[in-house]
């Protein structure tokens, strides 16, 4: 009889951008399939969790919201630490081209 054992990795995804460019629509539209347009800023930080089925692997997503406001960047680049991948949201409307 053949025992096989599934192989689990977890990968920390860090989403940064600016206040109010969609971070958390973006993480709640992948995670839940919703979109709400009465979101409150986030404070700090929020996470949320996925499990994918990628071949024989069991990937957990553990998905960092991370606040755009300045007077919270202090706290979140203790975020960062461990960090496998980050996405970085902005909004297209509201940037400069130099």
């Amino acid at each position: 009889m053949e025992f096989s054992m599934k192989r689990r990795t977890l990968l920390k995804v860090i989403v940064l951008g600016d206040s109010g460019v969609g971070k958390t629509s973006l993480m709640n539209q992948y995670i839940y399939n919703k979109f709400n347009q009465q979101y409150k800023a986030t404070i700090g930080a929020d996470f949320v969790t996925k499990e994918l089925q990628i071949d024989d692997k069991l990937v957990t997503l553990q998905i960092w919201d991370t606040a755009g406001q300045e007077r919270f960047q202090s706290l979140v680049s203790a975020f960062y630490r461990g960090t496998d991948c980050c996405v970085i949201v902005f909004d297209v409307k509201h940037t400069k081209i130099i």
